[in-house]
């Protein structure tokens, strides 16, 4: 252990040598700490955590200390039961419902609509009980603001386009489904533009088959 020597009073006398480096603990050993030019240095088996101007460096923190309680919104693990419906081509609606947090608190939410989208639409929740709409993506994410879905307009004679986040309700593009088949679970009725085929299976029999096969077209 090194001499330890702090002069007393908030000056340091003209013929006094500051002493730059103290320590505590053994050298290179877990528990030691070393005050060099107003850092502070923490040595514990898993390195060294650094104290600089009030800012901590660290490579280990304590095991759970950090809880969702001590996040900012944008931060902190969520979930809700708000439902999403394509009214139209270029309007989404939402129902009440409530966003729950990882932390334990909860917001009860309005119903709402977008009105009559021209772009891409976010929604999002900003801390209140009504959710916000804006065309910018950045205006969606922040510490205190958590982005619900994004809302696109759909075809002529469809409906919007819509891409909740971790909520039922989807509307899907059929640009987007880069397979080129869509089908039941059981495979025996499907849509299927690679094969050129649409049929219809009532689980037995082919009650509809529509498309081209080897051996001519049905």
């Amino acid at each position: 252990m090194t001499e330890t020597r702090i002069p007393s009073g908030g000056k340091i006398q003209p013929l006094f040598k500051p002493i730059e480096v103290f320590e505590i603990g053994n050298s290179g050993m877990p528990g030691e700490l070393i005050i060099h030019n107003g850092k502070l240095y923490v040595y514990n088996e898993s390195g060294a955590t650094l104290i600089d101007g009030g800012v901590i460096q660290t490579i280990a923190l304590l095991a759970n200390s950090i809880t969702a309680a001590k996040l900012k919104v944008g931060g902190r693990s969520w979930n809700h039961d708000i439902t999403w419906t394509a009214t139209d081509i270029d309007t989404c609606t939402w129902g009440s419902g409530t966003i729950k947090f990882a932390d334990g608190s909860t917001t009860a939410i309005d119903a709402g609509d977008t009105g009559n989208i021209a772009a891409k639409t976010y929604i999002y929740y900003d801390g209140t009980d009504t959710l916000k709409t804006s065309t910018t993506y950045s205006d969606a994410v922040s510490d205190s603001k958590v982005l619900l879905a994004i809302v696109e307009e759909g075809d002529t004679g469809g409906k919007c386009i819509i891409t909740p986040i971790r909520s039922a309700g989807t509307t899907i593009d059929g640009d987007k489904i880069v397979t080129g088949k869509i089908e039941s679970i059981d495979g025996k009725t499907y849509f299927d533009l690679n094969g050129k085929l649409i049929m219809v299976n009532d689980g037995s029999n082919d009650i509809i088959l529509i498309g081209y096969q080897a051996g001519g077209f049905f």
